[in-house]
């Protein structure tokens, strides 16, 4: 998104911030889903004026010709889908911990909780003893959630939809403006989530409906949003609010912190692709090291890098990891690769995608659709290696992110 930036912008997500009123965490946590989308997710922003929908958006099925009247041309438009994940992955860590951690005033009181909690708490408590978090996450990203516990989670991401349309998305702004949506603005009728929807990552992320917002607070937020959405910034609200609702007096500002920044443990992901290109030495090939062109003489001497450092995205989708010498990763270390280092390696990036591709086909669609796509089709591999390049040039330019020429 390459926007201009209006510092007035900034100064209004800062009051509502400080001063919107809060009777639950939904604030903070539809800010910091928006935050990251775009940052992480830049692929499903889009920029109103050039009408580049994606497949099945909303565009196609109720506008005509690839236009909508309701849409702001000055705007930006965003899947609501992405924000469901997010939270999912932002509050499972809360609702599973084994001191309850308040997330709505008044609560644990029954009448006070929040709307999802109850599909929330079944939901962990199946994963309790497989796994937690990181199972879950493995079996959401697969399609593979079982059919014991999927009626429960697509009740959940219905009624997660419906807090986000109704409740923060709504009163959001109203300590500055008397308008209600007057930050975020849901596109209706919001159409039905259905299970074939939910059962597959890439489609429950693209058919929740849409929001749209101004171009000025997306700029705002690709730029700035690392400020706004940090442990000084909304998650310290936001641990502020959980433990100031605590009757127990066990839960504090470190501890709700600490949760709110746990992730799913993927290093598993890492296995896989490491386990993937041995297999190539097994079979007597030997693959050169993705960055530097060089023969990768031994499963010793190969190291599987993220493209995208792990530090800077905590990313382990398949398409982010690649082989290289043990030598170059540790040079690399946490550099971003410039575009024109990108184009340089392409083939070996796109020989490599098709390797995992083959070996992991619906998966890896999954993933590089949600993180760097805007459309799966046959163009997938080069509009792949472009959109890689224009989040590396994103990351270095605009985020400030060290980069590695080559």
């Amino acid at each position: 998104m390459a926007m201009e930036i209006d510092i007035s912008e900034l100064a209004k997500i800062n009051s509502i911030i400080e001063h919107d009123r809060t009777d639950a965490t939904y604030k903070y946590a539809l800010l910091r889903a928006v935050v990251d989308t775009c940052q992480k997710n830049r692929n499903l922003v889009i920029t109103n004026a050039t009408g580049d929908y994606p497949e099945n958006s909303f565009a196609e099925i109720n506008c005509e010709g690839g236009k909508c009247e309701e849409i702001d041309c000055g705007g930006v438009t965003i899947p609501i889908g992405i924000l469901i994940e997010k939270w999912i992955l932002y509050y499972y860590p809360l609702i599973e911990n084994e001191v309850f951690i308040p997330q709505k005033r008044g609560e644990p009181d029954g009448k006070h909780a929040l709307l999802f909690r109850p599909q929330f708490e079944k939901l962990t408590e199946y994963y309790q003893s497989k796994g937690g978090l990181s199972a879950f996450y493995r079996d959401y990203s697969a399609g593979t959630i079982p059919d014991e516990i999927f009626p429960v989670f697509l009740s959940l991401v219905k009624d997660i939809r419906k807090t986000i349309a109704d409740q923060p998305m709504k009163y959001l702004g109203r300590s500055y403006s008397s308008e209600y949506y007057s930050v975020f603005t849901p596109l209706r009728p919001l159409p039905a989530i259905k299970k074939e929807h939910a059962m597959d990552r890439s489609r429950l992320v693209r058919s929740g409906g849409y929001f749209t917002m101004s171009a000025g607070l997306a700029a705002v937020f690709e730029y700035f949003g690392a400020f706004i959405s940090g442990e000084e910034g909304l998650l310290k609200k936001w641990a502020e609010f959980s433990s100031g609702q605590d009757k127990s007096g066990i839960v504090n500002k470190a501890m709700v912190l600490e949760v709110l920044t746990v992730s799913p443990e993927t290093e598993r992901a890492v296995n896989e692709a490491k386990n993937t290109y041995n297999s190539l030495f097994e079979n007597g090939l030997k693959p050169e090291c993705v960055w530097s062109g060089k023969v990768i003489p031994d499963n010793e001497s190969m190291a599987v890098d993220h493209m995208i450092p792990f530090s800077v995205w905590k990313n382990n989708d398949l398409w982010n990891l690649l082989p290289a010498l043990n030598s170059v990763n540790s040079k690399k270390s946490d550099k971003i690769p410039s575009p024109a280092l990108i184009d340089k390696r392409a083939d070996a990036i796109t020989g490599y995608w098709d390797i995992l591709h083959e070996k992991y086909p619906v998966r890896f669609e999954k993933e590089i659709s949600v993180a760097l796509m805007k459309n799966s089709g046959p163009d997938w591999v080069d509009d792949g290696v472009t959109a890689l390049a224009d989040t590396c040039e994103y990351l270095t330019e605009i985020r400030g992110f060290e980069v590695i020429e080559g």
